[in-house]
């Protein structure tokens, strides 16, 4: 973790030994089990547990703990109904991961009438904060499917980031702005709410997180990290649950596609390592701080930072 020294710099908490003149960045992982993946592809899933969220959730904290690193986890609030995955969660949070919105029930946010964004907004943060007795300051849409009248919802309910929008001509028009700045920014003017973009990747085809970089291999986040780094902004490390999960039995998966979407096809061990490595990468290039901490480090001033 990054704390305040003495004489107003900074000192890093985390151990990874980087000089100061390097950028931040935050660590975020998804929790997408199982059966919100089913659900947005609308496959069926009838079974009580879900082992792709508990062995996700399990394996990311163990490799975080090896690293000495703390992530946001981005819950779907309805998980807390569940008693396995609410215990998992519980004990994420005495590990010192901060708690994030991912909504209430991942129903993509843009289809959705304004009352019911509403309440994926505002009770998805008032189950979990009165669940894991946690502060929930962010949010992130499920599928980065954010719009203006979102964002709008999100000031209201007193969010103090929000991080689904890359900076793209699709997110500027779906939030009514010229351009989406790839640098932490108010996108709503006046209001404080910050923006956390998530990294440009273009002209790469996909977005070049762990999830796509354990399909395509590890050189494209190489490659995609070594473009980014080059804009000097804030990198936020976006991991997903299906990158540390134990593959779901043959059984389990409806269709051929079902063992893409849940990386499934691919070992646990494997996944790890490459994880591992993609870690270390950013860590090699960027000094780690908490997304509370970047958060707090910014400037309230209405604009572009």
């Amino acid at each position: 973790m990054m704390g305040l020294t003495h004489d107003g710099g900074t000192r890093n908490e985390q151990g990874d030994g980087v000089r100061e003149g390097k950028p931040v960045a935050v660590i975020h992982l998804d929790l997408d089990g199982a059966t919100h993946i089913y659900r947005a592809h609308g496959w069926p899933y009838d079974r009580h547990d879900d082992q792709l969220f508990v062995s996700g959730l399990r394996h990311a904290l163990d490799v975080f703990d090896q690293a000495g690193v703390r992530a946001t986890l981005f819950v779907i609030a309805e998980d807390v109904d569940h008693r396995g995955k609410r215990e998992a969660l519980r004990d994420a949070v005495r590990r010192g991961h901060e708690i994030a919105s991912h909504s209430l029930t991942h129903r993509s946010l843009t289809a959705l009438p304004l009352d019911e964004k509403r309440r994926e907004v505002f009770e998805s943060r008032e189950r979990l904060a009165a669940e894991l007795k946690v502060h929930v300051g962010g949010f992130r849409a499920p599928g980065f499917d954010m719009d203006r009248a979102t964002l709008e919802l999100l000031a209201e309910a007193g969010y103090a980031f929000d991080s689904s929008l890359f900076p793209t001509a699709r997110s500027a028009h779906r939030v009514g702005v010229s351009r989406v700045a790839a640098t932490p920014h108010h996108p709503l003017g006046a209001h404080a709410l910050l923006e956390l973009p998530l990294p440009a990747y273009r002209p790469l085809p996909m977005p070049f997180h762990p999830s796509y970089s354990l399909v395509f291999g590890t050189w494209y986040f190489r490659l995609g990290l070594k473009r980014f780094r080059r804009t000097g902004a804030p990198f936020v490390l976006l991991f997903h649950l299906t990158d540390f999960a134990d593959p779901l039995p043959r059984r389990q998966l409806p269709k051929w596609s079902a063992a893409l979407f849940t990386l499934s096809y691919l070992s646990r061990q494997w996944k790890v390592r490459r994880c591992q490595e993609m870690l270390a990468l950013v860590r090699r290039n960027y000094r780690l701080v908490s997304t509370g901490q970047l958060i707090a480090s910014r400037s309230t001033t209405p604009g572009v930072i």
